[in-house]
């Protein structure tokens, strides 16, 4: 099936009206590029996408809508396969292959292979244990999961009931599921991957429970695969989103390891059966895989959403839809492109901004977990608790806005946004996981701020706090954790306009926002007796809040890098208060109850709304250079909405023929057997019927 020659141009075409908005650009879109991606991610994201493109057969990605489930999976397997070979021949090196997992939005099977099962054993392995598992893993001569989550529990650790019990008369640790609740669920690589679990169960010793600590478990057979006695496994079946992972079930009857497989870096259990902890250790340190992870989704989600607003802002710039109904006219009559309309603008330009903030906060959440890590290695773990609510508060704020953000961005594409084709339908199933896993948002956001109550009740206390992010501002604003110790905040009195163009301004706000919320849950909880059940709803807002002043913290400190003189901070700037005011307008509740003359007015909240709308329109000009700056390449994209060239419709077309419906091979097969069976009999029923004999 082929497009009839011979049809009329379309004038004006839509690979014109990309161009177009391409010679809006008040910046160099490189130059914007280089500073909002950080080197080494460009430099590796240029090797890797060389390597995929030189290799069709395997890494192209344009059939995949087209696969069933078990296709789809052979075709991860296929790749994964691939890039490992690659590995080992020295082209690709162990974090270029998380690249290209990322850049192919393929979530393979041997994806928690390298993200949850190395990154255990490296960050908590003795040197003997990672000669044991962390050296053949890294070659690929066994292949792991993590398995912490139940069918009965996820969010609730401590709830979990698998138990690995030390056995003095083998020096063995025993490991076994007590019930059906305690089975392993939604395990990645576990379902037909896996050879062995970093199985997550409460460690019991002397008939003491210790909590949950993890054990490597051997689960398959090296040679033949299968499973090894007192192991029942097996892959969960089809899912909303992300069926190319093998997310899988483990019941564990009774399974004997040596003493040596449970992980003991931060805690050993002897020969005797005795347990110790190095000094100072936090227990909680068990659990840094989970941060390592949550750190890992902070940084993913910015490139999921780009993905996501590059194919909806390019796609609404060159779609056309009504002539003469937007502000901005258009010569001989010709339609308005649909990003001119007020709604399409409101609801994309802020997640542009919010996609800009997020990239400067991975890479700002990414160094301070570096720090940490640094910090916990020395053996001070004092980090660690304001790390894991920064983490937990991040991670929520980030998959939130990107996975209701590509939510947003089908939506704006109208009817075509339904189509696999636009690139945005799989690709939302397949992101959906990170708002639930690796720590419900819901649930993450009672983690963050039972840090900021805790600190505040410290404060209130009398006593020493950490410093940190965290700690500056609540003792900025709560210096002895009440608000009515200190004096009306920088802010109060000034005009929209002018916090709109003072940084430090906008900091002041947001954080005093956070502080003056802390404030008032604490008073609520301590004085009027407020349960922890009725002070839910507050968490969340709390934690929002919390994360609203890091990321734009953390944005401001990234923009902090360039120059005084740089061309791009003028763009940059009216992003970053563009962000700030959709914060406000959003939360405008929150600026009403703002204490005393800090609270806000009808007139500040209208003159917010009007703010925004402005900047708003202007940002809007330089969508598209703003979105070519992400460098989204097309192998990525595996779009026809969001084609770098504009070539929408002609791709859309061609992709709709190349269905195996409509090929002539398997689609006249295809239609010919269903005109037997079922079209045949329903068109030609009357004439079957008086063909039929009499008797």
């Amino acid at each position: 099936m082929q497009i009839p020659k011979g049809l009329e141009p379309m004038v004006p075409s839509t690979a014109d009206a990309l161009a177009a908005e391409r010679t809006k650009a008040q910046f160099s879109v490189e130059e914007m590029h280089r500073f909002i991606i950080d080197e080494e991610s460009r430099i590796k994201m240029a090797k890797v996408v060389k390597i995929l493109e030189s290799e069709p057969e395997t890494f192209d990605q344009r059939n995949t809508y087209f696969l069933s489930r078990q296709e789809k999976m052979d075709h991860a397997l296929k790749i994964g396969k691939r890039l490992i070979e690659l590995f080992k021949e020295g082209k690709l090196a162990h974090d270029e292959i998380t690249t290209a997992d990322t850049l192919l939005d393929v979530n393979g099977p041997f994806g928690l292979h390298r993200a949850m099962f190395i990154p255990t054993l490296v960050n908590q392995a003795t040197p003997e244990q990672k000669e044991l598992f962390l050296k053949p893993a890294e070659n690929y001569e066994i292949l792991g999961c993590y398995a912490q989550t139940e069918i009965g529990h996820g969010s609730n650790l401590q709830g979990l009931e698998t138990t690995c019990t030390f056995i003095p008369e083998t020096d063995e640790f025993e490991i076994h599921s007590p019930n059906i609740r305690a089975c392993k669920w939604w395990i990645g690589s576990l379902g037909v991957t896996a050879t062995h679990a970093m199985v997550m169960a409460n460690l019991i010793v002397g008939g003491k429970n210790y909590g949950p600590n993890p054990v490597v478990v051997p689960i398959r057979s090296i040679a033949d695969h299968k499973p090894l006695p007192g192991v029942t496994v097996g892959d969960l079946g089809p899912k909303f989103g992300f069926n190319t992972m093998d997310n899988g079930f483990l019941l564990l009857d009774h399974v004997r390891v040596p003493r040596i497989n449970l992980m003991q870096r931060y805690i050993n259990v002897s020969r005797d059966g005795k347990v110790s902890r190095p000094a100072n250790v936090d227990p909680k340190v068990a659990y840094g895989t989970m941060v390592y992870v949550r750190t890992l989704i902070v940084r993913n989600m910015s490139q999921v959403l780009a993905k996501a607003t590059t194919i909806a802002l390019r796609y609404t710039s060159m779609r056309r839809q009504f002539a003469g109904k937007s502000d901005k006219p258009t010569p001989n009559n010709v339609e308005s492109p649909v990003l001119d309309y007020g709604m399409v603008q409101y609801r994309l330009i802020p997640l542009l901004a919010q996609n800009y903030a997020m990239f400067a906060t991975s890479q700002a959440f990414a160094a301070h977990y570096d720090e940490c890590m640094k910090e916990l290695n020395s053996g001070n773990f004092g980090p660690l608790k304001e790390l894991h609510a920064t983490a937990c508060g991040l991670k929520r704020w980030t998959s939130d806005v990107a996975i209701h953000g590509i939510d947003t961005c089908r939506h704006v594409c109208g009817g075509h946004g339904f189509s696999q084709f636009s690139g945005l339908g799989e690709f939302f199933g397949n992101a959906y996981p990170n708002i639930i896993w690796e720590g419900d948002n819901y649930v993450l956001s009672q983690q963050t701020a039972r840090f900021l109550i805790t600190q505040v009740r410290a404060l209130r206390a009398g006593k020493r706090v950490a410093d940190n992010q965290t700690s500056r501002y609540l003792r900025k604003h709560l210096p002895t954790g009440h608000l009515d110790a200190v004096p009306g905040p920088a802010f109060v009195g000034r005009s929209i306009e002018s916090l709109a163009a003072d940084p430090e301004a906008q900091l002041d706000l947001l954080s005093y926002r956070a502080a003056a919320m802390a404030s008032e849950l604490v008073d609520q909880m301590d004085k009027e007796g407020q349960s922890w059940n009725k002070s839910l709803v507050a968490m969340q807002k709390l934690c929002d809040a919390h994360s609203d002043f890091i990321v734009a913290s953390y944005f401001r400190r990234h923009l902090a890098t360039l120059p005084a003189s740089s061309p791009l901070l003028p763009t940059l700037n009216k992003i970053a208060a563009l962000l700030f005011l959709y914060v406000l307008e959003q939360h405008s509740s929150d600026l009403f109850r703002l204490p005393g003359r800090a609270a806000f007015t009808s007139k500040q909240v209208n003159e917010v709304e009007s703010l925004l709308t402005k900047y708003i329109e202007e940002i809007r000009e330089q969508a598209i250079p703003l979105v070519d700056a992400f460098g989204v390449p097309e192998i990525k994209l595996n779009s026809a909405l969001g084609r770098t060239d504009g070539k929408v419709y002609e791709d859309y077309l061609q992709w709709a023929m190349e269905d195996p419906l409509n090929r002539e091979d398997t689609g006249n097969a295809i239609r010919r057997e269903w005109f037997n069976k079922y079209y045949k009999p329903v068109l030609h029923a009357e004439a079957n019927k008086n063909k039929q004999p009499k008797l």
